[in-house]
């Protein structure tokens, strides 16, 4: 059995979640900065002594990864049948074939610093940071459903590092000004650098742990549903090329990966063009939105 929560802020917000999640209240978070983790380690309290895996998905899920959240629950659940200790799904499809792995990703779209973070977190930990990442490692936006044990072990592991950089903060170094200073994000930009350590923090944990995870494979027609015919068909090809020339180490493919990206890369119009869709505005979850999209106009 699987639990699959989903938060919510007030009572109308609550009502409009599917039926098939629980409901959990995000107003209970006390520290905006960590984003959902806080409420990840209140859920796992509050399954203290289960054995049921659950995870916690935003009211952007599907919005997000294109997949009906019944559907993620369905793959979730068969997957752990099998054996698997923690199951995930990575919506930024572009950013995925684009990027050898999550912290380059960041370093590339501007959260300053970051560079600095990563070389003392590798140093500090003794973990590969900057170790190239294929579909089944990397992931954004914790889109996950684990076993009790991958949670615990999880949650150490973030735990640590994050204990190490507040204790930089603390010290008024340089990694820690940049760690507790502004994330450059163009959405928000009173937020801190902390919660993109943690969104990435994940993919680094499954890639140097032992646990067994299962990732969500996007066919072709996912990514041309959400960036358009040619840019999809293009995505997933890069894709599919970055992840053959890792599983078979093949320097060559590698190579050609690096020279067709760095196409993308020098033209910051398309770059901009598949961060937006990868990551559709929330304006698509409003009720004006909605309100448009009901009526059928004729010109």
């Amino acid at each position: 059995m699987i639990k699959l929560y989903q938060p919510y802020m007030g009572e109308d917000d609550k009502k409009s979640l599917p039926p098939s999640v629980i409901p959990w209240d995000a107003g209970s978070n006390t520290d905006n900065s960590t984003r959902e983790y806080e409420l990840f380690k209140q859920i796992h309290q509050a399954n203290s002594g289960s054995s049921d895996a659950w995870g916690l998905v935003s009211r952007k899920f599907t919005h997000k990864s294109l997949l009906a959240i019944d559907d993620f629950a369905h793959f979730a659940e068969q997957k752990l049948n099998e054996g698997y200790d923690c199951v995930f799904v990575n919506p930024m499809m572009g950013i995925e074939a684009l990027h050898l792995n999550v912290w380059q990703q960041g370093v590339q779209c501007g959260h300053a610093g970051l560079d600095k973070i990563i070389d003392f977190l590798e140093q500090s930990l003794g973990v590969t940071f900057n170790a190239p990442m294929d579909k089944n490692t990397f992931a954004f936006c914790n889109y996950f459903i684990a076993k009790p044990p991958f949670w615990s072990a999880y949650f150490s592991f973030v735990d640590q590092a994050l204990q190490l950089l507040d204790q930089e903060a603390a010290n008024n170094t340089e990694v820690g000004s940049i760690y507790a200073g502004t994330g450059s994000y163009h959405r928000d930009l009173n937020v801190t650098m902390k919660p993109f350590i943690i969104e990435r923090l994940f993919s680094t944990f499954i890639q140097h742990s032992q646990f067994k995870v299962a990732s969500f494979s996007y066919g072709k027609i996912f990514y041309e549903s959400k960036f358009g015919v040619k840019f999809g068909e293009f995505l997933f090809q890069l894709s599919a090329l970055k992840n053959t020339g890792l599983q078979l180490q093949e320097e060559n493919l590698l190579a050609a990966y690096d020279q067709i990206r760095f196409f993308i890369y020098s033209n910051p119009s398309y770059m901009t063009s598949i961060s937006l869709l990868d990551d559709p505005p929330d304006f698509f979850l409003t009720k004006e939105y909605a309100e448009l999209m009901s009526h059928e106009f004729i010109v």
